[in-house]
C-alpha cells in the first residue's frame, strides 16, 4: 500500500512538476518570446520602409540632373525677362519715349493720359491712352518703332479711323493703349529704394 501511494505521489509530484515548467514555459513566452516577435515585426517593417525610402531617393538622385538643368533654363527665362521687363524708372522713361517715337514717325499726339496701374501677380501693367493723327503711313513707322524698342510695350484697343473732310482729309485719327511692364518683387523693391520714379501721371 505505501508503494502505491509513494507511486502516486510521485506521479502527482511528476505531474505538478511538468505542469510548472509548462506554465512557466509560458510565462516565458508571453513575458518575452511574444514581445521580441512583436519587436522583431516592427524593426522589419521599419526595414520595409526604409528600402522603399532608399529606392525613391535613388530615384531623386537620378533626376537631379535633369532638375539642376531645369532650374538652371528657368533662370536664364527669368533673367532673360528681367531685361525684357523695365523697372519703374525706366518704365516712367519709356512712357514719355513715346511721344517723341509718335512725333518721330510723323504723328500728332493729340492726348497722352497714363490709366490705373493694374497688378498682377508677378508684374504691374502701366498703360497709356494715346490718341494720335497723321497719316497711315507714319502709323505704320509709330507701330514698327514701337515693336523695336528695348523693352515690352504692348499696343491694344487700336481704332483708327479717317477726318471726314477739309484741310485734314488725308489724315487718321487713333485711338490705343500702349502697355508697358514692370516686374514686381525684388526688383521692384529696389526700383523704389534707389529713389526709381512711380508712373508718370
Amino acid at each position: 500500500m505505501r508503494r502505491g501511494l509513494s507511486a502516486g505521489a510521485r506521479r502527482r509530484l511528476f505531474a505538478a512538476g511538468v505542469l510548472a515548467a509548462l506554465a512557466a514555459a509560458a510565462a516565458f513566452r508571453a513575458a518575452w518570446v511574444g514581445p521580441q516577435r512583436d519587436l522583431l515585426a516592427m524593426r522589419r517593417a521599419e526595414l520595409r520602409q526604409r528600402r522603399a525610402e532608399l529606392v525613391d531617393a535613388r530615384r531623386a538622385a537620378g533626376r537631379l540632373p535633369e532638375l539642376e538643368a531645369q532650374v538652371e533654363r528657368l533662370g536664364r527665362r527669368r533673367e532673360a525677362l528681367g531685361r525684357a521687363l523695365p523697372g519703374p524708372r525706366e518704365a516712367a522713361a519709356l512712357l514719355r519715349r513715346l511721344q517723341e517715337v509718335a512725333a518721330q514717325a510723323g504723328l500728332t499726339t493729340e492726348t497722352f493720359a497714363l490709366s490705373a496701374v493694374e497688378s498682377g501677380e508677378r508684374f504691374e501693367e502701366w498703360p497709356v491712352r494715346l490718341e494720335l493723327s497723321g497719316g497711315f503711313r507714319a502709323l505704320t513707322r509709330f507701330l514698327d518703332e514701337v515693336r523695336r524698342l528695348p523693352w515690352i510695350v504692348t499696343v491694344s484697343r487700336l481704332s483708327v479711323r479717317a477726318h471726314g473732310s477739309g484741310a485734314r482729309a488725308a489724315t487718321i485719327a487713333v485711338t490705343c493703349t500702349a502697355s508697358t511692364y514692370v516686374l514686381r518683387g525684388p526688383e521692384r523693391a529696389a526700383g523704389a529704394a534707389d529713389g526709381g520714379e512711380g508712373p508718370v501721371r
